[in-house]
């Protein structure tokens, strides 16, 4: 059986978008289920903790830049493939308003990314204890938006 190049691009669209989504989304997920339980566990309140979790949330921030591009150029592509699909930010119908929803978590997502990315990650600022705690807290909301992204996804795949 050969594949349609029609079917293959869309394959290769889908799977783009997917991986752009595990790299964002997983880790967050990593980070706030994994690393800074670890190491806050290894290291404890050690200044050296802080300085490794800000070198791997700086290093994940590069990725997280690359992935919102990538989605925003395969969430483009896909979205006008599909048939139900009236234009952005549209309420007209159930697949409208759930990607609508889906699209206004992950503009908040990154405008959440942007400002701790900005407000926080800068490579020779040392942060408060405040400002760490803070940091981490907008890690973790982000993993929840996140959440509710991909729950939205599992939505529309059924519809």
């Amino acid at each position: 059986i050969i594949m349609a190049t029609q079917q293959l691009i869309k394959g290769i669209i889908r799977f783009l978008h997917d991986f752009f989504t595990v790299v964002w989304i997983g880790g967050l997920a990593f980070m706030v289920l994994t690393m800074f339980s670890s190491i806050k566990e290894v290291l404890g309140k050690d200044p050296q903790a802080q300085g490794l979790m800000k070198a791997i949330t700086r290093r994940h921030s590069i990725w997280v830049y690359i992935s919102i591009i990538g989605l925003f150029v395969t969430g483009l592509l896909m979205g006008r493939s599909h048939p139900e699909y009236l234009g952005f930010m549209r309420f007209d119908n159930l697949y409208t308003t759930l990607t609508s929803i889906k699209h206004i978590l992950t503009l908040v997502m990154i405008v959440v990314a942007l400002f701790r990315s900005l407000s926080f990650g800068k490579k020779d600022v040392e942060l408060s204890p405040k400002q760490n705690k803070f940091s981490m807290m907008l890690i973790i909301i982000n993993f929840i938006f996140g959440l509710a992204v991909l729950f939205l996804s599992g939505l529309l795949a059924a519809i």
